[in-house]
């Protein structure tokens, strides 16, 4: 016992140095994640864009800096939100998740970066609406409530 006491007294000066030295996170969490997981990246495997939205995955040298932006990725935009799919021209287009800071999920189809065709968003709360997009919009479907309710948009 006696060992223990003596180990954790010589600890507790490294634990309490340790703790004082990590500072607190910025509000912009996920964007500064992003560029922690840039700094293990080598220059071929993001780009920034002039929007400051990072594009992760294989990026050409030899395209205009939009066009390398184009293939299956990582978008990570300034206010958090991350998108994972097919981008093309900087810009979710075809298959993919994006993720909202606020706790929403689309699964579904991108066109020029909004959400355009089938999909499902799932909101904060875990209800969701299942069907099809225009312009960044629910059109058709069915809604779910968390209480079991179902809602039909046509």
């Amino acid at each position: 016992m006696k060992l223990i006491k003596r180990f954790l007294w010589i600890l507790l000066p490294i634990i309490l140095t340790a703790c004082a030295s990590t500072t607190l996170p910025a509000k912009n969490q996920p964007y500064l994640d992003a560029e922690k997981e840039i700094t293990t990246l080598s220059p071929d495997q993001y780009l920034q864009l002039s929007d400051q939205t990072i594009y992760i995955s294989e990026v050409r040298a030899d395209q205009q800096h939009y066009q390398a932006a184009t293939g299956f990725g990582k978008l990570i935009s300034p206010d958090g939100s991350i998108y994972q799919g097919y981008v093309k021209n900087g810009k979710a287009h075809g298959f993919g998740k994006s993720s909202m800071i606020t706790g929403e999920i689309y699964k579904g189809e991108h066109q020029q970066g909004i959400f355009e065709g089938r999909g499902k968003l799932t909101l904060s709360d875990q209800s969701f609406f299942i069907g099809e997009f225009k312009n960044n919009k629910v059109y058709r479907g069915e809604m779910h409530f968390i209480d079991g309710k179902v809602a039909t948009l046509q």
